[in-house]
């Protein structure tokens, strides 16, 4: 058999290859398990193997992926053997790729857990290590993080200081608008990656791993959800929609529809701002995709407003899942005012984010002074007007209101929110 040093001499090797984008995807620390879950293509193995090329001259480091068919049958104590014969001494770090590929790898997981000697990490087929299984597979012995499709500011680099850095930036915005992040669409700039991509979470994630029998159904159904993006929705209003497709599914079989593309990592939902739950459960959500490349695939003509909100939106959503977990998203609608997003930890309204394509007089009522509304309602400080290029500072009711081009959103520091150093889980 091949010993694992090969096998990860051989994988590290072939990151010479590959065209490289610096990720700024922060690694979970610490004792559990760390489970790397996201959409498919994203790069999570790329994320693994630069993690080895780190480790490597100052730790005992593998990388092992279980689609080779030499591994998959080995149980967990064959497994430690191997990697104690390559490394008699010390703790050794585990980075095990395609996981869902070695039978019962959830029991063999905690095992190698348990037996205290090994350092793991775990990445896969978004089929299989989906978030809501993790939990329950690994009970507890896990930290998870969930890495989205490229910023805007890995695509871009630095932020601009010059006219001429700041026309290429702007000019980068149009691409990354059109194409989104997914690494290999933005590498091509192809229509048929995106399409290879959709299809392949559409069939790998959700028909096969939720077994869908009528798939007709589910295609009517999946793409009036994607259309929805920007949009509100609850379970009742989208089932009315799809019967009005000729799609006759129950309450019950929408939410699983919609649950199956959640967990695929291509859809999330953004609840109400409210103080009570059930007001909160009751209330209409907002839909979003994981990445603009498909609206822009299969929904050409429609405002570019909901695009930038679905980016911010991302951003926000990536703040959260890289740097700070304690923070908690949400929109604001209380009849007279609507904002598109809030931002609050520990209880108190950090910041509040609305969107529009532009800023000009028929809508600076709904904008600015509804968002000045809300801020003075919620305790907000920090009001933040995200427009696809303007730039400049409004004062209005006692607040202060910034407007701000989407591509310097996009390249703000992540602690102008919070002094809080990165959460490490």
């Amino acid at each position: 058999m091949i010993s694992l040093r090969e096998i990860t001499e051989e994988y590290v090797g072939s990151l010479r290859f590959v065209e490289e984008i610096e990720r700024e995807v922060p690694l979970p620390a610490g004792s559990d398990i760390k489970a790397i879950i996201g959409p498919r293509r994203v790069g999570k193995t790329f994320l693994l193997l630069k993690r080895v090329e780190e480790l490597r001259e100052r730790e005992n480091v593998l990388y092992v992926p279980f689609d080779e068919p030499e591994l998959r049958g080995l149980d967990a104590r064959e497994f430690a053997e191997m990697v104690r014969a390559e490394f008699p001494e010390g703790r050794v770090t585990l980075l095990l790729d395609e996981v869902q590929e070695w039978g019962d790898w959830d029991v063999k997981l905690r095992w190698l857990h348990d037996v205290k000697d090994f350092d793991i990490y775990v990445s896969g087929s978004s089929s299989a290590l989906m978030s809501s299984e993790i939990p329950s597979r690994l009970r507890g012995r896990h930290v998870s993080r969930l890495v989205l499709p490229l910023s805007f500011r890995e695509v871009a680099g630095k932020k601009p200081g010059t006219f001429r850095e700041r026309g290429r930036v702007r000019n980068l915005m149009g691409d990354y608008l059109r194409w989104g992040g997914f690494p290999e669409v933005w590498r091509s700039r192809s229509r048929e990656k995106i399409i290879s991509i959709l299809e392949t979470m559409f069939y790998r994630d959700m028909v096969e791993r939720f077994a869908f029998r009528d798939v007709r159904e589910f295609r009517e159904a999946f793409y009036h959800i994607l259309s929805l993006y920007g949009g509100y929705f609850t379970y009742r209003s989208l089932q009315r929609a799809l019967r009005g497709l000729g799609v006759d599914a129950n309450v019950k079989t929408v939410m699983n529809y919609l649950r199956a593309m959640e967990e695929a990592f291509l859809v999330f939902q953004l609840p109400l701002f409210a103080p009570s739950m059930r007001t909160i459960m009751r209330s209409p959500r907002k839909l979003y995709l994981v990445d603009t490349a498909f609206a822009n695939l299969f929904f050409k003509g429609l405002e570019e407003g909901r695009r930038i909100e679905n980016i911010v939106f991302i951003e926000l959503l990536r703040e959260k899942s890289y740097w700070r977990p304690e923070i908690e998203l949400s929109y604001y609608s209380d009849g007279d005012v609507e904002v598109d997003f809030v931002v609050r930890a520990g209880g108190r309204v950090e910041e509040l984010v609305q969107v529009t394509y532009e800023l000009n007089a028929s809508n600076y009522g709904r904008e600015v002074l509804g968002l000045v509304k809300a801020g003075k309602r919620l305790g907000a400080e920090r009001l933040t007007l995200v427009t696809l290029d303007s730039d400049e500072t409004i004062r209005e009711g006692g607040k202060t209101v910034q407007v701000t081009p989407l591509w310097r959103f996009l390249l703000r520091e992540r602690q102008s929110l919070s002094q809080a150093a990165p959460c490490s889980s």
